[in-house]
């Protein structure tokens, strides 16, 4: 098991390593932006032009300094970023069936399960470092770069505002996981589930103006992640892991199931 976690973790170290940098740089410009805010004062400026429904949407992120230092852990195209890095991770056994190393795998006195244990804890790693790169940027660039007087975010809402990132991730993960036990080709899961991602956000963030959206909102991890209402300290938090975390398990459980009885 561990020779498999291994080899898989080392295809993929390259752009592991790529991504975690790039989020970490992010991560870094916003703090310093922050800062720049707060030095010159222009958070309550803003606070006194800036719309309520782009308050509401965007919580304190553009009106106070630890808002703003917070912003990339609900920011849409981080979200989806590492929804789909999770999906790519997680189609690793599609991909080994369509160039037939399945054959060379399963020769050797393995079992099946081995696989999807395997491909679940890259792709959890995997997430894990994004977010925890993230989160070790966040405190290194709050004692490099934050004024004396700035307000910083407190440590639970950052862990929070990670777990419910990482956690919608993993959703998808599995469910790219389960898919692959079906699929043959590795691109054609990735296009799907990861359309089915663009969809579910699609959905989320229609639900608070399409009445019809309502109803299909609580079938999107999406849903579940509050992230004004964490920053707020109104959000449900500990439901919304609950409910995340089970979807993830579930589709982890289908995935075994499905890996168990494909046709090889």
């Amino acid at each position: 098991m561990t020779a498999l976690v291994l080899r898989s973790l080392g295809r993929v170290r390259v752009l592991s390593a790529s991504l975690a940098l790039v989020l970490a740089a992010l991560q870094l410009a916003i703090i310093a932006a922050a800062a720049t805010y707060a030095d010159g004062g222009s958070f309550e400026r803003l606070a006194q032009v800036v719309p309520a429904f782009v308050v509401q949407t965007m919580g304190p992120a553009l009106t106070s300094f630890h808002g703003m230092v917070l912003f990339a852990y609900f920011d849409p195209l981080i979200v989806m970023l590492l929804v789909q890095f999770a999906i790519y991770l997680a189609t690793e056994p599609a991909g080994e069936v369509e160039s037939n190393l399945v054959d060379l795998l399963l020769a050797r006195p393995m079992s099946r399960h081995v696989i999807v244990t395997r491909t679940f804890l890259v792709m959890a790693f995997g997430t894990l470092l994004m977010s925890g790169a993230m989160q070790a940027t966040t405190w290194a660039g709050l004692w490099w770069m934050a004024p004396r007087d700035a307000q910083w975010p407190a440590a639970r809402t950052v862990l929070s505002l990670s777990a419910h990132m990482t956690l919608i991730a993993w959703c998808f993960g599995g469910v790219a996981l389960a898919a692959s036990g079906w699929a043959r080709r590795r691109g054609a899961v990735i296009g799907a589930v990861g359309i089915l991602a663009i969809a579910a956000y699609l959905v989320e963030l229609l639900e608070s103006i399409w009445a019809p959206a309502r109803q299909l909102a609580h079938f999107s991890p999406f849903h579940y992640y509050a992230a004004t209402g964490i920053l707020a300290g109104t959000a449900p938090e500990a439901k919304h892991l609950v409910v995340l975390g089970t979807t993830a398990l579930a589709a982890l459980a289908l995935a075994y199931w499905s890996y168990q009885r494909r046709d090889l």
